[in-house]
Parts: C-alpha cells; sequence; structure tokens
C-alpha cells in the first residue's frame, strides 16, 4: 500500500472538504497520473507536482526567481503522465502545490502560471513607443506543443483550507469541462488572443 504524499493528501482534503468525488490511480507498468476528478459525466485525470526548490528563495529577505520558470520545469516533470491520460481522451490537468513557500507566492503567482504557460509578457519598442505587446517564445504551452495539458492549476494552502485554482490552456487537445465544473475550483479562462 502507498500513501499519498502531502501534496496528494492536501488535494484529497480539498475533495473531501467539498463533496467531490475522485478516483487513486494505482501506480503501473506505464506512465499514470495520481487521480481521476469525477465532474458530471467526465473523469479529469489529474497530475500533482510539488514546487519543492529552493533555489533562489530567501525568506529572510530579497529573493531572485525567473517569473514562470519554476512551473515550466513542473510541465516537463509530467508531460509523459498527462499525454498518456489525454490520448486515452480525459481532459487533464496538472496541479502544482507550493511546498517552499508558505505565503504561496514564491513561484506560484498568477502571472507565473501565464508566464510558463504562455510565454513572457514582452514589449518592442521603436524610437521611445511601444509599437507591439506579445508574448515569447518561453512558452511551455502552445499551437502543437504540449496540447495534452487542459490546463494547470495551483493547489495551495490557506487559512480556510485547501484551495485550487485553474489556468486553462486554449490549445488543449480535450478541454476542461468548464461548463461543469464545482464551484470550489477557481478558473482564469484565457483568450485565444492573449496566448497567441
Amino acid at each position: 500500500m502507498t500513501y499519498p504524499t502531502p501534496s496528494e493528501a492536501l488535494f484529497e482534503e480539498f475533495c473531501q472538504a467539498h463533496g467531490l468525488r475522485y478516483t487513486d490511480v494505482p501506480e503501473g507498468n506505464s506512465h499514470t497520473v495520481d487521480y481521476l476528478l469525477h465532474v458530471g459525466g467526465v473523469s479529469i485525470a489529474i497530475e500533482i507536482e510539488t514546487l519543492e526548490n529552493m533555489r533562489g528563495w530567501n525568506p529572510g529577505g530579497v529573493y531572485t526567481r525567473t517569473v514562470g520558470a519554476h512551473l515550466r520545469r513542473k510541465v516537463a516533470d509530467a508531460r509523459k503522465q498527462i499525454q498518456a491520460a489525454s490520448k486515452a481522451g480525459h481532459p487533464t490537468l496538472l496541479l502544482v502545490h507550493n511546498a517552499v513557500d508558505p505565503s504561496q507566492a514564491f513561484g506560484t503567482e498568477q502571472h507565473d502560471f501565464l508566464a510558463a504557460m504562455y510565454g513572457d509578457y514582452s514589449v518592442r519598442i521603436v524610437n521611445k513607443r511601444i509599437t507591439d505587446r506579445y508574448r515569447d517564445r518561453s512558452a511551455a504551452l502552445q499551437r502543437g506543443r504540449n496540447t495534452s495539458f487542459s490546463g494547470i492549476g495551483h493547489l495551495s494552502t490557506t487559512p480556510k483550507g485547501p484551495r485550487v485554482h485553474v489556468y486553462e490552456n486554449v490549445f488543449a487537445r480535450v478541454p476542461l469541462p468548464f461548463d461543469g465544473f464545482p464551484e470550489a475550483i477557481g478558473v482564469s479562462r484565457i483568450e485565444v488572443e492573449f496566448a497567441a
């Protein structure tokens, strides 16, 4: 018998607190996700990753980091599990729990998710004027790249208990069923123009 990691236990606590039905997926010979979350008639494949890298973290003072870098690494870590579930026809969701920063800010703020998924926000300046705004090529999710990810979310701890907030992948091969999403899960839908 395997016991859940602290991040997996947090996900189970979230589901139980909100009456959400889930199934623990046993590890097999092939790449498997951690859970199936049952939403209406759809089972969403859930992979849980934990942010544990302390690089750049200095809780007593100044810290530095590249926006979105920690999350891009977690996308790479989860790719095989997510691809297998997507090929089986499931919408998929990578949930990242920040075990480094109790305030849930170091590497898992909204701009980290958007930069990791869609690229760093960039501007083109000509003659001291901004002539163009765009997302650069550092995006982990693009047309034709990592389309097996239906979304990426933040699994966090708060004073009121566990929380989940999901960011949509507009390029997903199998989209998340947002119409039937439980109210307990926060959602950020993304406009295609933003991600282009």
